[in-house]
């Protein structure tokens, strides 16, 4: 799993964006937006598109800066071998 919120804060800090003001950019809700950078919810890569295009980056920037959860993925592939 990858941790894109984290590379969402970290842009977002960068260039000294509140989350009001990136919500507003990409038309979602501040709590939404908050949700996103918590990795509470998943979007669309539609949604995430417009989050790049407003840093000026393109798409795989975003998630190559994302920190790489191998836990998780160890996880859900132990989950995966106990039902072959």
């Amino acid at each position: 799993m990858l941790d894109i919120g984290t590379s969402l804060r970290r842009y977002r800090d960068k260039y000294n964006y509140t989350q009001q003001y990136v919500a507003d950019v990409i038309g979602i809700s501040r709590v939404a937006y908050r949700k996103w950078e918590n990795n509470e919810v998943d979007f669309s890569l539609s949604q995430l598109n417009k989050v790049a295009e407003l840093y000026d980056m393109p798409i795989h920037e975003i998630i190559i800066q994302s920190d790489f959860k191998k836990n998780k993925v160890i996880s859900i592939q132990q989950k995966r071998h106990q039902y072959y």
